[in-house]
């Protein structure tokens, strides 16, 4: 192609305003954020009963003595298989069952809370992405919020329809859920943050909980989960805040990063705080370190304090 004389080639701009829009639509969906995916007390309140809406409680204890109004329970242990790995998930059909005998179909609003600040909510709010569906969201403030304000609670037992085959349809998403595998090949690895949502006491190997190894993945930084938390109202801090926190960790709006705690609830909430600030590219280790920590062939990093200074001690 000629060029005419006295013109500029335009080619450069052009690859340059390209390079800039891409950038700019990146960090675009990371301040924008996902309001959605929290809702108020006020919505609940109105909203619990709506057809299309499903309400449930995700406490360790206390659903019989007084619950939301409309809410249904799940257990925790019934959406991590301790002893399914690579991906300790339930299968489809054992989640399409658990979800239908919850009144929950492929077109439900569902709605979780706990009274911790969404450690419990968010295992469910992964677990339910990671098989598809991802209408859900997480109750700001939860249970604490809600006794706080004063709204109704009820002991009885909320009315679920009895399940109808079909009403949901799970199909894994392969890509949220991340084996001991994909850690060791995203170790030192560009562009890949291995994040660690544990306690100080865990990483620096002082709190096995149970677990036969302590320490942490060689390279992982640390993101603790109630660094998130408004800690008294249990409410979530402002995308801003959230934002400030994984870019001082070193997580930038292009890395992918790959989380874990001790089960993967921890890991869960960190993963809903950067989906929460538009974050797309992360998956969750569920295995976490009760499986990373009692295998002797995978690597770890010890941290250890010395006066005002860590040693840094990899082993196999």
């Amino acid at each position: 192609m000629k060029t005419v004389k006295g013109m500029k080639d335009p080619k450069g701009k052009i690859l340059m305003s390209f390079i800039f829009f891409m950038f700019f639509m990146g960090s675009a969906l990371s301040t924008q954020g996902r309001p959605d995916l929290l809702v108020d007390t006020a919505w609940v309140a109105a909203h619990a009963y709506d057809r299309n809406v499903r309400v449930v409680d995700m406490r360790m204890r206390g659903f019989a003595e007084g619950h939301i109004p409309g809410a249904v329970p799940l257990e925790n242990d019934l959406i991590r298989i301790a002893n399914r790995p690579p991906t300790f998930l339930p299968t489809e059909a054992e989640f399409e069952q658990l979800m239908a005998r919850r009144g929950i179909s492929n077109q439900t609003r569902v709605v979780v809370y706990d009274d911790r600040g969404g450690i419990y909510a968010a295992r469910l709010w992964f677990v339910l992405n990671a098989f598809g569906h991802s209408n859900v969201a997480l109750l700001d403030g939860g249970w604490t919020k809600w006794i706080k304000e004063g709204r109704p609670t009820t002991s009885a037992p909320t009315d679920v329809h009895a399940p109808v085959p079909g009403m949901f349809r799970a199909k894994l998403n392969a890509g949220m859920v991340a084996t001991a595998a994909d850690v060791v090949a995203a170790i030192g690895k560009p562009g890949v943050k291995i994040v660690d949502a544990r306690t100080q006491a865990e990483i620096e190997g002082r709190d096995l909980r149970g677990i036969k190894r302590g320490g942490a993945v060689p390279s992982a930084v640390p993101v603790y989960w109630e660094d998130t938390l408004n800690l008294e109202a249990r409410t979530f801090k402002s995308r801003a805040e959230i934002e400030k926190l994984y870019l001082d960790r070193g997580v930038g709006p292009n890395d992918e990063a790959i989380i874990y705690c001790q089960v993967g609830m921890r890991a869960s909430h960190d993963a809903f705080t950067l989906a929460l600030i538009g974050r797309t590219k992360f998956r969750v280790y569920y295995g976490s370190w009760e499986e990373w920590g009692n295998r002797e062939d995978l690597p770890i990093k010890k941290e250890q304090v010395q006066g005002s200074r860590f040693r840094v001690q990899a082993s196999r």
